[in-house]
């Protein structure tokens, strides 16, 4: 059986990303290891500049909100001691988990197997396949049961 020092699962707050984060807990506990949530924001939205709420630029309130998203979600899942990160990135989701996994010695991704792109995944391909591609590690895809199982 592998063993593993530190265990990735990026989330984009979709219903799967949620699911896939119940067992990076599952997993992370399994092998007594560090537990990283990751929020990728991509491509920081132009539309948003003019947005003003409370004097607070958007990209700053979009990164806290997340911030705060994924607190409630580690809170939810009974890991408040999980590391929290997000990152603004120019570049795709896909590109930057791999870059983190990289940087961060991860051993593991748990990813859920589509997000919330919709048409984008069907064009370009989801994330979970562009980082199952390009992965410096194992990483393990959560996808959807059916109802019949």
């Amino acid at each position: 059986m592998r063993t593993y020092d530190r265990i990735l699962a990026p989330v984009d707050f979709s219903p799967l990303s949620k699911i896939a984060a119940e067992e990076a807990v599952v997993v992370s506990e399994r092998h007594q290891c560090e537990l990283i949530f990751l929020h990728v924001i991509e491509h920081f939205p132009e539309h948003l500049t003019h947005f003003r709420l409370e004097d607070m630029d958007p990209e700053h309130f979009i990164i806290e909100q997340a911030k705060k998203d994924l607190i409630a979600l580690c809170e939810q899942l009974g890991r408040p001691d999980a590391t929290r990160e997000v990152r603004l990135t120019s570049h795709s989701a896909k590109a930057e988990i791999v870059k983190f996994a990289s940087d961060r010695k991860v051993g593991l991704i748990i990813i859920g197997a589509r997000g919330r792109h919709g048409l984008i995944d069907i064009l370009s391909g989801s994330t979970a396949t562009g980082v199952v591609r390009s992965a410096p590690c194992d990483v393990l895809v959560i996808h959807e049961q059916s109802s019949s199982t």
